[in-house]
Order: C-alpha cells, then sequence, then structure tokens
C-alpha cells in the first residue's frame, strides 16, 4: 500500500470497490477469477459510460491487487490487453482543453490586491498561492506540500522546501527545493507577498510548519483540494470562466505563456517538472524559440 502515492491510492480504491462488490455479486473469489470474469467486469464499467482512461485505471488496479490469469498479471493478459484496445478505438481520449486561459487577466487582477499590509488574510492567502502557482507551474498538491522547514531568505529570494514526495518524485529523483526571486513591480513579487504572509501567519500558527495553513480558525494546515478552491476562487474573480477551466490548468496556461515568450525549453521542462521535451511538445504542438529570459519574468511581464 505504500508503494501507492496517496493520488493512486484514491484512484484505485474507487475500482477496487467495485470490483469486491461485482465478485460478491457473481458469488466468485475476488482474486481466484477467470479472463471471463475480468471481461465482464471490464464491460461493465465500459456499459455504464466510463472512458477509456478510467477503464486503464481499473485494470491496473486489478493488477495492484496480484491477480493472474493463464501465468498473466491481469492487466497484461492478452484478452485483457485487447479489451483496453478496443476501448481506445471506441472511446479514444480527448484533451479537456483545446485552448488554455490568459494569464494576463489573473495578473491584471493580482495587481489590484495592494497594499498587502491592508489585504484581509483570506486575499493575502490567495494572491500568495496564485503568484506561486503561476511563477512555479505548480499543482495544488504541490503548494500544500510546502513547508516553513529550514526556510532560507536572501535579500531578493525565498528558498522552500518540500515535506513530502511529489507526484513527479521517483526513486533516484531527488525532490527540488522551490526558490522564489524578488520581481521589480511590487504588486506582483512573490517574496514581498510571502513575506507580508508570514509575519501575519506566525502568531496563528501554533507551531504549524506547512506554509499554507486556513485563513479561518483553527489556522490548521490545509489540504490540496483547499487549495484548488483558492486557484479557482481567483481565477473567477479575474474573470476566468472556472466552470470549462479547473485550477490545475494554471499549470498549462503558465507554461504556455512562458512558451509563447520564448522561454527555452529546458527552463520550463525544469519549473514544470516534466522529465522529456516530448511531453510538452505533443501537448502544445509548436515549436520552441528561444531568448533570453526566466519562466516567472515571463510568465508575470511578456
Amino acid at each position: 500500500m505504500s508503494s501507492w502515492k496517496p493520488s493512486t491510492q484514491k484512484q484505485y480504491s474507487v475500482y477496487i470497490k467495485r470490483w469486491f462488490q461485482f465478485c460478491s455479486e457473481k458469488q466468485v473469489n475476488s482474486v481466484q477469477v477467470t479472463v471471463n470474469n475480468v471481461i465482464d467486469f471490464l464491460t461493465r464499467l465500459f456499459d455504464s459510460g466510463l472512458s477509456y482512461e478510467s477503464i486503464n485505471i481499473a485494470r491496473s488496479a486489478l493488477s495492484a491487487l496480484g491477480i493472474v490469469l493463464d501465468g498473466f498479471i491481469v492487466g497484461k493478459h492478452p484478452v485483457v490487453t485487447r479489451f483496453c484496445k478496443g476501448t481506445y478505438n471506441i472511446r479514444p481520449p480527448k484533451a479537456r482543453y483545446k485552448e488554455t486561459w490568459d494569464v494576463s487577466k489573473t495578473i491584471t487582477y493580482l495587481k489590484t490586491l495592494m497594499p498587502l499590509e491592508k489585504l484581509s488574510l483570506k486575499l493575502l492567502t490567495l494572491k500568495l498561492a496564485m503568484l506561486i502557482a503561476l511563477t512555479q507551474a505548480s499543482r495544488a498538491q504541490s503548494l500544500q506540500l510546502l513547508t516553513l522547514e529550514n526556510l532560507r531568505k536572501g535579500s531578493e529570494f525565498y528558498v522552500l522546501q518540500f515535506k513530502g514526495s511529489l507526484k513527479q518524485s521517483k526513486p533516484g529523483r531527488r525532490v527540488p527545493n522551490v526558490m522564489l526571486k524578488s520581481y521589480p513591480d511590487a504588486s506582483l513579487c512573490v517574496v514581498n507577498t510571502l513575506s507580508e504572509y508570514i509575519k501575519r501567519t506566525e502568531p496563528l500558527r501554533n507551531n504549524e510548519q506547512s506554509l499554507f495553513i486556513s485563513y479561518l480558525k483553527p489556522h490548521a494546515a490545509v489540504t490540496s483540494s483547499t487549495i484548488s478552491r483558492w486557484l479557482k476562487t481567483i481565477m473567477s474573480l479575474s474573470g476566468i470562466d472556472i466552470s470549462l477551466f479547473k485550477a490545475h490548468s494554471v499549470r498549462s496556461a503558465s507554461t504556455s505563456k512562458a512558451k509563447n515568450c520564448h522561454i527555452p525549453i529546458h527552463d520550463i521542462l525544469s519549473v514544470a517538472g516534466w522529465t522529456n521535451s516530448q511531453t510538452f511538445a505533443q501537448f502544445y504542438h509548436k515549436d520552441i524559440q528561444q531568448e533570453e529570459a526566466t519562466f516567472a519574468d515571463a510568465v508575470l511581464s511578456c
């Protein structure tokens, strides 16, 4: 169980539960089944309208249970593989977004949230979360894992660490630090915003070291779902249609803008945590030109 990251456990648990219910209904042993049982289960999921991606997760969940059929782990059985290929052909996966939203709208709104010392703790918190998300192309999960432990502060920067493994973390791959650099426009400076946030939350923390805490009592550390809600709030206030774009779209919006401002591909991959250019190129379908600039400067100003 510990080999599965929390997000994987959450995804698998849904289909493992449905698998046990299916086996109970069919009165078969959940780990001693036939290939027909597995195909019947996957067909039921397909008939319920699930996408190829969801059925593929269900297949992986069954494999994770250790079910073996004819010498094959269940997800690799030729019949199961062929079934999933058919599912792909009938319901090919679709990109969530055909286009992304304009970061400049959100930047314009963030500029209005000044002066920092007069903002409510709620708006200060939301502004900081969005500035870090934009300039670091961060997932909500990454923001939730930021900690004040071993915080380093320079005259024009902060260096923060994560208190756990990220979604993209793998054995042998070091979890990176996060360096937040100052920006000439004070209304968009993440260093100034973070300094004010730390000062305002210090008397509320009660030894809580997570960077982001609730702006409501009891001011405990927040979940990634809460941070997603914060990001969507800022998006909505800045005129972004949140019925179409979710919090995770901040990641694609910021990297798309950086790309259009000619940030080198290796800088975008490094900030976003992608391991190769093919993933990025396949998603955006455009060539990358190279010019001198930094990722954060491009997102905030270009």
